[in-house]
């Protein structure tokens, strides 16, 4: 359970540099139907918790959940509240657990990371990939970053490929 002491509800003019944190977790598939939430997203939300309370210059504004959303696309239904509230300006940090969380589309990631983000004076930090916007404006443009969103978009099109084989040899099983 989040802290509520440390949970923000005013403006960022209000923060008095204070970091105001939108706290962001996807997963793609659910890992059962009797939870009501699954066990990768509770532990996203600890590992990000945990890592709040590391660094008390951030407090938690709010938590934006796409459980069962793929990464492939940014039209999530969390992720778009998130852009909304970002563009409202009711947070100045984005934290995710690692780039994959963010999304599995290499062009969007990047976008997002290089371009969109600066512009909305975003500090973005992706805790397991030690990115962090504002402490090292490094990491955000290191040449390792581009190299994980390809590899976290291609790990879904290795996925999709190795689905529809199996799909194709059921097929081919059931016409025999």
């Amino acid at each position: 359970m989040p802290r509520k002491a440390r949970q923000y509800s005013g403006t960022i003019e209000e923060c008095n540099n204070k970091w105001i944190v939108a706290l962001y977790i996807r997963l793609s598939v659910e890992d059962g139907d009797d939870k009501v939430e699954s066990n990768s997203v509770s532990n996203q939300r600890q590992l990000l918790e945990d890592f709040i309370k590391e660094n008390t210059e951030l407090s938690i504004y709010d938590y934006y959940i796409d459980d069962g959303y793929s990464g492939t696309s940014s039209d999530r239904p969390d992720f778009q509240r998130l852009l909304n509230d970002m563009k409202l300006k009711k947070f100045n940090t984005i934290i995710v657990k690692d780039l994959s969380r963010l999304g599995r589309n290499y062009i969007e990631v990047g976008n997002y990371i290089e371009q969109i983000f600066p512009l909305f004076n975003m500090r973005f930090i992706a805790v397991n990939d030690s990115i962090d916007s504002y402490k090292d404006p490094k990491s955000v443009n290191n040449v390792i970053v581009p190299f994980k969103n390809l590899m976290n978009d291609e790990y879904c099109r290795d996925i999709s490929n190795k689905i529809r084989a199996i799909l194709n040899v059921k097929k081919e099983m059931e016409s025999m």
